[in-house]
């Protein structure tokens, strides 16, 4: 089961966002607090993707992010269309070091994907055959 949201790479819809999330994992059979982390993760990425991509936006094509529930396990997909290959390379290259631990408070990159290694296990940024980026993983749950 999956629900796919696409929204414009605006930070004016991200509270919509939010909601669409919480909405999109009840219906696939979670709960509050499980709609609570996917809120989170899904406001970071976008937060990310609109702060970071304004070097290379130019299209302002729609972000997309994709819920799925595999059993018991949630996988979140992050897609952005726009991203340039090199940025993709950047960014995979980040979260190998994300994985070392928490980055450098005065690194401009990294401090979004620890955060998201909070919530998120087995995360994965790569180029999507379709073109630009593809961040995935695991909601982390206890």
């Amino acid at each position: 089961m999956s629900e796919a949201l696409s929204f414009p790479p605006l930070g004016s819809a991200l509270r919509q966002l939010r909601a669409d999330v919480r909405v999109a994992a009840v219906r696939l059979g979670g709960d509050e607090g499980l709609g609570d982390v996917l809120a989170l993760v899904a406001d970071e990425l976008v937060n990310n993707a609109i702060e970071h991509g304004a070097a290379y936006r130019n299209k302002n094509l729609d972000l997309r992010l994709t819920v799925d529930r595999v059993g018991e396990r949630w996988r979140v997909a992050f897609h952005d269309p726009e991203m340039p290959a090199g940025e993709v390379a950047e960014l995979a290259a980040s979260l190998a070091d994300v994985v070392q631990g928490m980055p450098s408070l005065e690194s401009e990159r990294g401090r979004g994907l620890f955060l998201l290694s909070v919530y998120l296990e087995e995360i994965t940024a790569e180029a999507d055959p379709a073109g630009g980026l593809l961040l995935a993983g695991w909601v982390a749950r206890s």
